[in-house]
């Protein structure tokens, strides 16, 4: 198991996740129940996950299953933008967690991310 840790900013208006090392599924799941804590302990519903320094994507189906509990545990109370390392987001998860009823989004650019998560049009 590679050493992952998580340091967190607090913008104004979103909470940051910024991670160092490849997760295995254990520490996504983990990083999840950090971020549902952290928003309301901190009462923000935005957060950006930067996983710009990661070397290995997950698997399809961690993708798939954390897409299944990102949903889950977020629905629409919150929205969740993930920065994916250049030319590795495929929005599979973004999808996933998307059908589930979260307001998510990934992609490899950090400005339209937070750009979207500070969008006032989509109903928190």
């Amino acid at each position: 198991m590679s050493v992952v840790d998580f340091d967190i900013l607090e913008h104004p208006q979103f909470l940051e996740f910024i991670m160092s090392g490849d997760p295995t599924e254990e520490q996504w799941v983990e990083l999840l129940r950090r971020i549902v804590e952290e928003l309301e302990r901190r009462d923000k519903s935005r957060v950006l996950v930067d996983a710009s320094a990661m070397t290995t994507m997950p698997s399809s189906m961690v993708r798939y299953r954390m897409g299944l509990r990102t949903g889950e545990s977020l629905h629409l109370n919150a929205r969740i933008a993930v920065l994916y390392p250049q030319n590795k987001d495929d929005n599979f998860w973004e999808t996933v967690a998307t059908n589930r009823g979260a307001l998510a989004r990934s992609g490899i650019s950090r400005a339209e991310l937070v750009a979207w998560l500070l969008r006032e049009d989509v109903h928190l």
